[in-house]
């Protein structure tokens, strides 16, 4: 018995240690991204309660925010944030019982409100972290995994105008985050520390963001159900590429961060 704490303890402590400020970066940034998708998931059970693989990406959701918050709390460079993810930990219990409720459009007014304050959060974790690396290459990695939050915040904003949730706020607040994709996604296109594969899937994401805003436009001849399945397809899309490439800065960062400490 003594021996298997001794491994479990062994392995918590190898987890740790092994977190790198890049991947810690890229972890603090998929918790924005994730308070966005669990709301949009939420009200997709809503919508459509018959489909099992919405439930399922909920509790993956749930299940992946949980496990990033311990690893970051296991994160010995981030110790002087420990009050910040504190924060971000209370945000988030609250945000958890209200997941659990019925997807009617009173919880989901409830919801997308609190998703809010947990992004709020969640970024002012993510900027002081960023800035406890002391790295010009920590910023691409903020700035793309932002990217893979806007593209949730996007298909979340939609559903809210589609349920009628805040008498169309959601959809000034829906255009005002494509306009920000947009504009950070030729930021990120313009670095000089690009590799030809960055590229590549940059170029990539801006043509899903151009046949997503079709459907925001009124372009696509689809409506209801069907366009809310091509919409959230298409930011999930959008959002693989821009994990991939917030996973390329994470490990621009490191190598750039294992050069200076030679």
């Amino acid at each position: 018995m003594r021996f298997f704490i001794l491994v479990f303890l062994v392995c918590i402590t190898g987890n740790a240690m092994a977190l790198t400020m890049g991947e810690a970066i890229n972890i603090a940034g998929k918790q924005r991204m994730l308070s966005q998708r669990i709301a949009q998931s939420y009200m997709l059970t809503g919508i459509q309660p018959e489909k099992a693989r919405y439930h399922d990406q909920l509790n993956k959701c749930i299940s992946e925010f949980q496990s990033n918050l311990a690893a970051l709390q296991n994160f010995p460079d981030a110790r002087p944030l420990t009050q910040d993810l504190l924060k971000v930990r209370a945000l988030w219990n609250e945000y958890h019982q209200l997941t659990k409720t019925d997807p009617n459009p009173k919880n989901s007014a409830a919801l997308v409100t609190k998703s809010n304050e947990l992004l709020a959060a969640a970024h002012a974790y993510v900027g002081k972290l960023e800035k406890l690396s002391n790295s010009s290459s920590a910023e691409l990695v903020n700035v793309s995994g932002r990217q893979r939050m806007l593209s949730q915040r996007i298909a979340k904003n939609y559903l809210a105008y589609y349920l009628k949730l805040d008498e169309g706020k959601s959809l000034e607040l829906l255009y005002s985050d494509l306009a920000e994709y947009e504009l950070m996604l030729s930021y990120l296109k313009d670095s000089t520390l690009n590799t030809d594969e960055i590229t590549r899937k940059i170029l990539k994401t801006e043509g899903h963001l151009k046949y997503a805003s079709k459907g925001f436009d009124g372009d696509m001849t689809l409506d209801g159900d069907r366009l809310i399945f091509v919409i959230t397809g298409t930011t999930d899309i959008m959002l693989r590429n821009m994990d991939e490439i917030t996973k390329m800065y994470a490990n621009l960062l490191d190598s750039n961060t294992a050069i200076a400490s030679r």
